[in-house]
């Protein structure tokens, strides 16, 4: 079976050598302003998991944060 939607929202835990991904999608406006979402569960290594961002950041042609221009404060607080 097939689901298509627009990805309205994603959430993660860390979940030691994996990574539980949770991906939200809506189907519909009416979905969106109902804010009920369909949402894909996936069970990730962090291999696969850097694999994946690394793809994503690739195909958006935007660059990855370099973390040496971070300073320490905001590596911090974010």
């Amino acid at each position: 079976m097939e689901n298509h939607g627009a990805l309205v929202g994603w959430t993660h835990q860390d979940l030691g050598n994996k990574v539980l991904l949770s991906v939200e999608s809506v189907r519909s406006v009416e979905a969106a302003e109902a804010h009920d979402p369909d949402i894909l569960r996936v069970m990730l290594t962090k291999k696969q998991a850097a694999v994946l961002g690394n793809f994503l950041t690739t195909i958006s042609g935007e660059s990855a944060p370099d973390s040496k221009d971070r300073s320490w404060l905001r590596r911090l607080f974010g």
